[in-house]
């Protein structure tokens, strides 16, 4: 029997991870009137300042997560590559939900898992192939490149985010080196995409089965990373509804219990293709914190806890801005009073150490329309920079 009761405050909720995720469903689960634990590696995690109780350990063994999960009534995590064995170690003692669960991580964790769930689930995205042996790099790049006439990216099977772990085939050259290259672990090879913007769209299903999606988001990236996110992206309506759609409907077929994000291609003709999952919230969800009538925080506690998941509207243009550690320089912080003097901007910061194209914390700006929220969002990173 799936379990669908409701869980209400002030039920435990613990999250595995503590990072700036963990830290913000922190936040969201006790405004909601859940008493919010954290199991993270660090006493200094930005997590661990928002919980009601904070545990000291290891994310990834099955001993530690096995006790942590028995003394909550809900488990989940916020950081994608919690290995599925805990999370199966958690579900074995069948006293709290986990949300996800260990199989949506199997898949969500590697790209393989995410290929071939778009590929089954008829889920439009480019053309790929695994990569599991040296030997077999040469005859993928032969084909996805057809003779070498288009680009395409290896990437990774498992872990690299941000940019990391992914290198571009250029040549028969680049293909050849690859394996060894990435460190000679499986990898995903994909024939590049045609597109003409990035975006997300966040899903939450319930166990119940009811589920609801944010409107579309346009991203941009830099150096590989979210640099900026815009709500509402500007797409066409029928590119809308295509991308919710399929957002929705792979959750679906997931069994996803909480949030998914899908990131996603748009093409010049208004189709969209998927690329990736992760099901947790996402860098793009950030903006939702001012320019929605919930948070993507509120809405993985109401998901997860099978509250009703009623529609999320679009209160106000937004745009949310990443705060990389390069602001930093020479460690110093970054002028804030051009931000307060703006008026137009919040801030959000982590309470981390900064380094280079560490994610410190991120703005959003609102505004009557987008594109004014964009034009300050600029002007002042730009100072700020």
């Amino acid at each position: 029997m799936p379990d669908v009761k409701t869980i209400a405050a002030p039920a435990r909720i613990g999250i595995l991870g503590g990072g700036q995720l963990g830290a913000m469903l922190c936040e969201a689960g006790r405004r909601m009137g859940y008493k919010m634990v954290v199991l993270s590696e660090n006493a200094d995690d930005p997590a661990g300042r928002w919980a009601d109780h904070h545990v000291i350990g290891d994310t990834r063994d099955v001993t530690t997560v096995r006790r942590f999960a028995g003394d909550v009534d809900v488990l989940t995590n916020e950081f994608e590559q919690v290995p599925p064995e805990v999370l199966e170690a958690a579900e074995s003692l069948g006293t709290c939900r986990v949300a996800p669960s260990s199989q949506v991580q199997k898949t969500c964790r590697d790209r393989r898992g995410e290929k071939n769930l778009f590929a089954s689930g008829n889920f439009p995205c480019g053309p790929f192939a695994a990569v599991e042996a040296a030997e077999q790099a040469m005859p993928a790049y032969e084909k996805l490149s057809e003779g070498g006439a288009k680009p395409v990216v290896a990437k990774t099977a498992r872990g690299g985010y941000d940019g990391k772990g992914q290198q571009w085939l250029r040549s028969r050259a680049d293909a050849e080196k690859v394996w060894s290259t990435l460190g000679g672990v499986a990898l995903m090879f994909e024939q590049a995409v045609p597109f003409v913007a990035e975006a997300s769209v966040i899903a939450a299903r319930s166990p119940s089965g009811q589920s609801t999606s944010f409107a579309m988001f346009r991203n941009e990236h830099r150096r590989g990373i979210l640099h900026q996110t815009l709500v509402p992206a500007g797409f066409a309506p029928e590119t809308e509804r295509l991308a919710r759609q399929h957002a929705e409907g792979i959750a679906k077929a997931l069994g996803v219990v909480g949030l998914l994000a899908v990131e996603m291609f748009v093409l010049a003709d208004g189709r969209v293709m998927m690329n990736e999952l992760a099901a947790r919230p996402h860098n793009s969800g950030h903006v939702t914190l001012r320019a929605c009538t919930r948070s993507q925080f509120e809405l993985h506690i109401a998901a997860i806890c099978n509250l009703p998941l009623p529609p999320v509207e679009v209160l106000r243009p937004g745009v949310m801005t990443n705060l990389l550690g390069d602001l930093w320089k020479n460690n110093a912080e970054p002028d804030w009073s051009l931000l307060h003097a703006d008026g137009r901007g919040t801030l959000h910061l982590y309470g981390k150490q900064p380094r280079p194209a560490r994610k410190m914390g991120h703005m959003i700006h609102t505004a009557p329309t987008a594109e004014d929220a964009l034009a300050a969002a600029n002007t002042l990173f730009n100072k700020l920079a």
